[in-house]
């Protein structure tokens, strides 16, 4: 799960001034994600998510923000792979 210091560690801020803005972002974060995919499962692949989002509105604070197909594709091709690509699970036998 995505938490202040790792948020602060990925977009390379060691100031403590925008810690409750950080949050905030956090927060919205995991939001957009649950509404995506429907339950919040926290993984490699969520936090990932998670830390593109966080990156991009902290880069793009103003009310006319840039939306980048980079940007969208890649929380897009993560949700994807949350929503639909699930491990397989063993059997009671232990058989896939």
């Amino acid at each position: 799960m995505v938490d202040l210091k790792k948020a602060k560690e990925y977009l390379r801020i060691d100031y403590d001034e925008d810690d409750e803005f950080i949050r905030s972002l956090i927060a919205a974060s995991k939001i957009y994600l649950e509404n995506a995919i429907g339950t919040y499962k926290p993984n490699e692949l969520t936090d990932l998510a998670q830390l593109i989002l966080i990156e991009h509105w902290n880069d793009n604070r103003s009310l006319v923000g840039v939306v980048t197909d980079v940007i969208k594709h890649s929380v897009d091709a993560i949700i994807f792979q949350i929503r639909y690509c699930s491990p397989i699970e063993n059997n009671e036998s232990g058989e896939t």
